[in-house]
């Protein structure tokens, strides 16, 4: 992580003098673990995706605060990498988990714990609980098993992933280190509710392969 001065170019050019930098803090472990660089390149790759490309000549761009919070969530989730890489307690669908609730959270598309997306019953109070990728959100079993053709979970993993995702909504970042999953597919079905929600697909990522 560097913090850059950058210095006067022409308009017409799109490229950028560095006038002054400083390495902020940079990784030292996930450079050892190839599962950990894995996972750092898939973040990349989606906050890539996410971002809008900044034009340096514009003069309000040190006003506009449109990218801080994605900034915010990857630079937190790469220090979090960091810590787990050197305490050799890395798990990449932990971190893919956590780093795509943060930034459905950021980006106000986080799926309702509350109620039934369908039909409004609390959801603290059900043992089953459905994520349904195509409605925002979380559905009680009853109200899933009248629907035809909607993309749900298994119950399981459903109830698992709503339990995972409240802990991740209600924790700092650094206070993530212990979060435990018994089913792993409640990390693909977050995977696949993100994509939905931001219209992309799979084999756009093309680190996703190396981390599932």
């Amino acid at each position: 992580m560097f913090r850059v001065e950058l210095g006067q170019s022409r308009s017409t050019s799109e490229l950028y003098r560095a006038k002054e930098w400083q390495v902020i803090w940079s990784y030292e472990s996930i450079r050892y673990n190839h599962r950990a660089f894995s996972i750092m390149c898939l973040f990349l790759e989606i906050i890539g995706m996410l971002s809008i490309q900044d034009d340096l000549h514009d003069e309000l761009i040190e006003d506009d605060r449109t990218m801080v919070g994605l900034f915010r969530v990857l630079s937190n989730a790469l220090v979090h990498l960091e810590a787990s890489a050197k305490s050799k307690t890395h798990d990449s669908r932990r971190e893919l988990l956590i780093f795509l609730g943060k930034i459905l959270i950021e980006q106000g598309v986080f799926p309702s714990r509350e109620a039934c997306a369908f039909c409004d019953a609390q959801l603290e109070k059900l043992g089953g609980t459905y994520l349904v990728i195509d409605h925002g959100g979380f559905a009680c079993g009853e109200c899933v098993g009248h629907l035809e053709g909607v993309k749900a979970s298994s119950p399981l993993e459903g109830r698992e992933l709503w339990e995972l995702l409240g802990v991740v909504a209600n924790q700092r970042y650094q206070d993530l280190k212990e979060l435990k999953m018994e089913h792993y597919g409640a990390v693909t079905l977050l995977l696949h509710y993100f994509l939905f929600q931001f219209q992309l697909e799979e084999h756009q990522l093309k680190s996703l392969k190396m981390v599932l």
